[in-house]
């Protein structure tokens, strides 16, 4: 088998929900070896399913199982002075911690960055919370749909005469733990060259802030605010979401579709003369009329037609996929995307693969942890015997 990427790397993942454990996952799915650190009763993620048959259970959570795949699972309750001194022990043989606690918190317990960097002087340290460590809403309680409201996002977003809407998922979470990814690799990297860890303060309002398009800019720029306009691009239409015969798919003529893309996708040559063919800003106004031509067309035909055809054209057409089509998706399966994995008390089950690919360093796909599947194994490890491990396990230590 090749190499991994990282697979001289240890991380212990001591976050929860859903930022930092993809984070973890990331640096995993590269080959590090991740130790996750999960409380007793386990990661709160354990709790938030899909569930098989819709009975929890702390090993088959869906959520739980996609953001932890390739890591090891290690209970211990960290509130405790024992706890502690496990944990520390974890670290002294660790290159990277990533954590979500609320700020201040670790620090309370004696695990703070300022606490651990003089015993861990090569220790990257990753907090990932929802507003950072600093400023006036660091103690402030948050998760995506508060920091999509925050972020200038929601703004954006609905119709112009209706309030604000939120997208599907949880986009702050993930762009959090992306970048938590690349500030940990960037760490490392630098900690190579020149020696000595350092903290990573990644907030996930900030992480939506970066993602902005132009809003902010255009403020910046020339003092204007851009205001919600349905699902549409602020400066090009159609860019917008329509029905078609059997679903809804995404118009995007593109720098080139009009006048004459549209009109061949169309089978009507006439409309390349059409003022609202020709010319954007009247089309974006009178909006209404150059539907009236463009609806009818789209619900004559499925979105399989449609992409083809469009695509020939060279214009970024996308259908609106569900979970179902997405998963039987051609080109998702000729990419090899969702894997099959064997996961304890699941058997074979289908999981999300990772975002990208490399040539030379294949990343892996690999079954998410039991809880506790590895403490005792991890406290052999550390230098505690059996009965040590046996006395931690009935204190609720582990």
């Amino acid at each position: 088998m090749p190499d991994l990427a990282l697979d001289d790397l240890r991380v212990i993942d001591l976050s929860q929900g859903i930022a930092g454990p993809y984070c973890a996952k990331l640096l995993a799915d590269c080959g590090a070896e991740v130790i996750k650190v999960e409380p007793p009763q386990g990661d709160y993620a354990r709790t938030l399913g899909p569930f098989p048959d819709d009975v929890p259970h702390h090993d088959k959570g869906g959520l739980f199982i996609h953001l932890n795949g390739n890591k090891k699972s290690v209970t211990l309750d960290i509130e405790t002075e024992s706890g502690r001194t496990v944990l520390r022990k974890l670290l002294a043989k660790a290159d990277a911690l990533v954590e979500s606690y609320a700020p201040g918190h670790l620090a309370s317990l004696g695990l703070g960055y300022d606490d651990l960097k003089e015993e861990f002087p090569e220790l990257v340290y990753c907090s990932i919370t929802p507003f950072g460590q600093t400023g006036p809403y660091s103690g402030y309680r948050g998760n995506s749909l508060t920091c999509m409201a925050l972020s200038g996002l929601m703004y954006v977003t609905g119709d112009p005469d209706k309030e604000p809407l939120c997208t599907g998922g949880e986009p702050a979470e993930y762009f959090a733990g992306l970048n938590a990814f690349a500030g940990v690799l960037a760490a490392v990297g630098h900690r190579a060259s020149n020696g000595g860890g350092q903290q990573i303060d990644v907030s996930m309002l900030e992480a939506l802030g970066a993602a902005d398009e132009y809003n902010t800019t255009l403020y910046s720029f020339m003092g204007a605010i851009r205001k919600r306009f349905y699902s549409r691009h602020l400066f090009a239409y159609p860019a917008d979401i329509f029905p078609c015969k059997d679903g809804h798919i995404v118009v995007v003529p593109g720098a080139t579709g009009f006048p004459l893309g549209m009109a061949v996708l169309m089978e009507q040559m006439e409309l390349e003369q059409s003022t609202l063919f020709i010319n954007l800003w009247m089309r974006s106004i009178q909006w209404q009329k150059f539907e009236e031509i463009l609806r009818p067309y789209l619900l004559e035909h499925d979105w399989r037609d449609l992409l083809t055809r469009a695509q020939e054209l060279r214009m970024p057409f996308g259908p609106v996929m569900s979970p179902r089509l997405l998963q039987e998706d051609e080109h998702m399966k000729a990419r090899g995307f969702f894997q099959e994995v064997e996961q304890p008390e699941l058997g074979r089950t289908q999981v999300a693969g990772a975002p990208y690919k490399m040539s030379e360093t294949p990343l892996r796909s690999g079954a998410a942890p039991i809880l506790g599947e590895h403490t005792h194994d991890a406290l052999l490890e550390l230098g505690y015997d059996t009965e040590e491990a046996r006395i931690l396990r009935e204190r609720g230590v582990t």
